[in-house]
């Protein structure tokens, strides 16, 4: 009987071996695939700065978001759903406007000139009636990317770099946009 006692005694310090075994060999398994996606120092460094150089990117202050000319008055007669339904005959396949409240577009227009690099260039804005014959642009936004919006079923949705995020983007990419869409219907070219 003690024999079996201390062959039993043996078969359990054998097999908390072999768990044990086992485990050391799940980690190292998991050390050798996890080893392939080690980065050094110089690596994490580059990671944290990537991070917070994308996350600190921002856009300009709502205050420079808004249209400088504003108040842009309307044309003779019209309200702003008279102006904006003139603008859409306009620019049938460039504008893309829907109404969150009563007196308010929210408008997105692609302009037919593209950057340098073929990209395509459209700008955003909130559309607000004030005083009856003036209207107001704010929360103007530029979106710049390489979809052809043209080929789209859902053009909202496309993505692309959002800006106006210095001075030099606002004056050269969002504010022309701006003024292409107020462009009169006789000065098109």
């Amino acid at each position: 009987m003690k024999v079996n006692h201390k062959y039993e005694f043996v078969r359990g310090i054998l097999r908390e071996m072999d768990s044990k075994m086992a485990q050391l060999k799940i980690r190292k398994q998991m050390r050798q695939r996890l080893g392939r996606f080690r980065i050094g120092p110089l690596g994490l460094l580059i990671c944290i700065s990537t991070f917070f150089l994308v996350s600190c990117a921002s856009l300009l202050p709502p205050e420079r978001r808004v249209y400088p000319k504003n108040p842009v008055s309307l044309p003779k007669g019209m309200d702003i759903h008279d102006w904006m339904y003139t603008k859409k005959k306009q620019f049938p396949n460039q504008l893309l406007v829907h109404t969150p409240y009563g007196v308010v577009y929210k408008m997105m227009f692609f302009r037919k000139q593209k950057t340098f690099l073929g990209s395509y260039i459209s700008c955003s804005a909130y559309i607000r009636q004030i005083d009856g014959k003036f209207i107001e642009l704010i929360e103007i936004a530029s979106i710049i990317n390489y979809s052809d919006y043209t080929k789209s079923v859902g053009r909202y949705n496309k993505g692309g770099e959002l800006g106006p995020m210095s001075e030099n983007e606002r004056t050269e990419i969002l504010l022309p946009c701006i003024e292409e869409f107020l462009e009169p219907p006789g000065n098109q070219q």
